[in-house]
């Protein structure tokens, strides 16, 4: 079947219909279950006038509401668009003046409810309580016959730059994406998914829906935001195997773990397999993981824009600050900033090919032309280099700078000043002081330690061990906590601002 929900309920859960497709907050659901609900909601969906081809906004908690939401529209040859549910208002008017949808799909009270009704826009309260009896009597949805071709979802990108955009993605790029991820990870049957990014993103999707489903093994969602003390949680409670995450969540639980209170990393339990996405994870980060549980974390690099990542590394062949090694069936590339391809051991754009790639941004021609070369390649907005077939991640385009007339990389000076002892998380910008650029960081210390004169002096005199001179701070900040977009990435862009109008 081409309909990738079709796929997934009709040809896969009958080999496995009584295991645990998924647990939230202590409750389990059958793929049965889910496969009667997602047929019922995409019922009730055609009968709300949703056609084929009609766009719903799903703005819903990870839950058997949101799984069943986006299977049956998806079932149903319409298109699922799901949002964060912890973004702005604003940002919930603009995706519906970007998206136009049919139908908001979001939880009671929340701002995106005002949004719809601002916008003219029907909408259905929704959550785990009220599923069952809203669906009881609704007859079930005939899978409408996709093709390929078709849209088969929308993303929002999580607007690290302040510009976020809308992104398509075919049926096919669900096949592709699902059998990219089987052969990487290798998910089991008995295998138990936890992942720290919500369904609303790519990641999250790939994580907690396509690669569980497409198996038969179970997924945990966790409505909430993620926090190590949750998480841990979760790891004890639901004996998760796989857990999926971002580089500042890792950071966090190693935090958990020194405080004096912390949980132990035997706590970890069940845990096989740990995997970083997102942000490149930093060198010091990868070892403290391996020094205090046991586990290396394999990683991954990739966008919204391909819809999984498509540089990968996993034991045995992890170099702890690389991203890894191209992954089939994608390819990638350094490029000059004429789009030409860089030698070996040069920076420069990171640029993909690979049959998920979307073809472009939703109603943004002027962004879509931008994002792709002459000859068809991605533009990432990423820097980096690449030597012996293994990619180094040096930071957003957006994000580089120039000191002193050289090229400073804020994920080198980030990584050196994680390994200090004293710091728990940072992030490196450009600051302009006259006609000059310095480098700048922003740390927040960890707990119990002093922010003063004593600790900038000796980060810096820690980065002269591993960073030339230049790339060493000039100026440190200190903060209680960094700007986070909601999937976990620092919004190194709103440093720079408050540094500016300072």
């Amino acid at each position: 079947m081409s309909n990738y929900a079709a796929h997934l309920l009709l040809e896969k859960a009958p080999l496995w219909s009584e295991r645990i497709a998924a647990r939230c907050e202590g409750r389990s659901l059958t793929y049965a279950e889910l496969v009667r609900l997602s047929k019922a909601m995409g019922g009730l969906l055609r009968q709300r006038g949703v056609e084929p081809g009609g766009k719903v906004l799903l703005v819903l908690p990870d839950s058997f509401s949101l799984l069943a939401s986006f299977l049956g529209c998806m079932l149903g040859g319409m298109v699922p668009a799901p949002l964060n549910s912890r973004l702005r208002r604003q940002d919930y008017a603009e995706c519906l003046a970007d998206i136009e949808p049919a139908l908001v799909i979001v939880s009671a009270g929340h701002e995106a409810l005002d949004a719809a009704a601002e916008a003219g826009v029907p909408a259905l309260v929704l959550d785990d309580h009220s599923l069952e009896p809203l669906l009881q009597d609704v007859a079930p949805v005939v899978a409408h016959p996709s093709g390929l071709d078709d849209v088969g979802v929308f993303f929002v990108t999580s607007g690290t730059t302040g510009h976020p955009k809308v992104v398509p993605h075919r049926h096919e790029d669900f096949f592709v994406v699902g059998e990219c991820m089987g052969n990487f990870f290798g998910i089991r049957q008995d295998d138990v998914l936890l992942c720290s990014a919500k369904i609303g993103h790519a990641y999250g999707m790939f994580s907690s829906l396509i690669m569980p489903l497409q198996v038969g093994a179970t997924v945990v969602l966790d409505p909430d935001k993620p926090t190590p003390e949750n998480t841990l949680r979760l790891f004890a409670e639901e004996k998760v195997t796989v857990f999926l995450s971002v580089p500042v969540l890792f950071t966090m639980l190693l935090l958990a773990m020194d405080s004096p209170e912390g949980a132990s990393p035997a706590g970890l339990g069940q845990v096989r397999l740990c995997f970083a996405a997102g942000e490149a994870l930093p060198g010091a980060v990868f070892e403290s993981w391996r020094a205090k549980t046991g586990l290396e974390i394999w990683q991954g690099y990739g966008s919204t824009e391909t819809m999984t990542f498509i540089i990968g590394s996993r034991p045995p062949d992890i170099v702890p600050g690389t991203a890894g090694r191209v992954l089939k069936p994608y390819q990638a590339c350094v490029l000059d900033e004429n789009h030409r391809p860089v030698p070996s051991g040069v920076p420069g754009q990171i640029a993909v090919r690979g049959a998920s790639v979307t073809r472009g941004y939703h109603n943004a021609p002027e962004w879509t032309r931008r994002i792709f070369t002459a000859d068809g390649l991605l533009l990432t907005g990423d820097m980096g280099v690449e030597r012996d077939g293994l990619f180094t991640i040096m930071g957003r385009m957006d994000d580089m700078f120039k000191a002193g007339g050289l090229w400073v990389s804020p994920m080198r000076v980030e990584n050196a000043l994680l390994s200090h002892p004293d710091v728990a998380q940072c992030a490196v910008t450009g600051g302009d002081v006259g006609a000059f650029t310095l480098v700048r960081a922003h740390v927040v210390p960890k707990q119990g330690r002093e922010a003063g004169q004593e600790l900038v002096e000796s980060l810096r005199r820690h980065a002269l061990e591993s960073l030339p001179d230049y790339m060493v701070p000039t100026d440190i900040v200190f903060h209680a906590s960094l700007p986070m977009t909601a999937s976990g990435k620092i919004q190194r862009f709103v440093l720079r601002r408050e540094a500016s109008n300072g």
